[in-house]
């Protein structure tokens, strides 16, 4: 499911991603609620087409949608190197769960119950502005700041 959200955390596009009809094996509905009807990829694609986009491990999502962006317009609070500190991650390959970041950063517990796609993109991004400042100074100053998507999630970068 894909949610985005505005600079005030109002939603402004609430949606499933497509998936190849072939790649399903079980929708699972009675626990998802998602039908094959409910899939789309090229609406998601058309909001965030020349856009900021911010998210955790936003590699999975862009490799669901078959979808390039710009890697310059990614803000990823898996990749951000002082996030992943605070959650004791320290090895390439590895990525701090939204979860375990939830709670570091915000004191908030999340996805306690039923998944809620909504409260992950808010999690999110209270997250990213937590620590917005030093992720966009470290960017604009050319340093360091984020870990390497895994390599198999490159080409969803350039």
């Amino acid at each position: 499911m894909t949610v985005t959200l505005d600079r005030y955390l109002a939603i402004v596009y609430h949606s499933y991603v497509f998936v190849h009809p072939h790649n399903v094996i079980d929708y699972r509905t009675d626990s998802s609620g998602i039908r094959a009807t409910d899939l789309t990829g090229e609406q998601v694609k058309a909001v965030i087409k020349d856009k900021i986009i911010i998210g955790h491990a936003l590699f999975n999502d862009l490799a669901a949608l078959s979808h390039r962006h710009v890697y310059e317009d990614v803000r990823d609070t898996a990749l951000f190197y002082p996030l992943r500190k605070l959650t004791n991650i320290v090895h390439e390959g590895q990525y701090p769960s939204l979860r375990a970041l939830s709670k570091e950063v915000l004191g908030r517990e999340i996805q306690t119950g039923e998944h809620s796609p909504i409260e992950d993109a808010r999690a999110t991004m209270d997250v990213f502005l937590a620590v917005r400042e030093e992720y966009e100074t470290g960017l604009a100053q050319g340093h360091d700041v984020v870990a390497c998507v895994p390599t198999s999630m490159a080409k969803w970068y350039w």
